[in-house]
């Protein structure tokens, strides 16, 4: 599994890197620092919707029982990253953490 490194930039602005590039570009470009969108996320991860979609501003995500595909919305040629929903549910919760964290320091 890959680990994603949270940080900030010089404009204070919440951002992710790491192996899983995909990954770290959705959560920096659709979830930014908004605690409340990334809540609605986890809760559609998390909920007992057995499917629950989710439109960001580059990227959406499908969620089925066990799996979530993030697709984008500009580049068609871009592969979608396929995950579980467990594990996209983590990385959520650890971005949420990371956002909530730095707005309280």
């Amino acid at each position: 599994m890959a680990k994603l490194e949270f940080y900030r930039d010089d404009q204070g602005n919440a951002c992710a890197r790491g192996s899983d590039q995909r990954l770290a570009t959705f959560l920096q470009t659709d979830l930014q620092g908004s605690v409340e969108v990334t809540r609605d996320l986890a809760g559609k991860l998390a909920g007992s919707d057995k499917k629950a979609e989710f439109s960001g501003n580059g990227h959406s995500v499908s969620i089925t029982p066990v799996m979530a595909v993030i697709e984008s919305h500009f580049d068609d040629e871009a592969p979608d990253r396929r995950m579980t929903r467990a594990h996209l549910l983590k990385q959520v919760e650890a971005w949420l953490k990371f956002i909530s964290d730095e707005k309280h320091a």
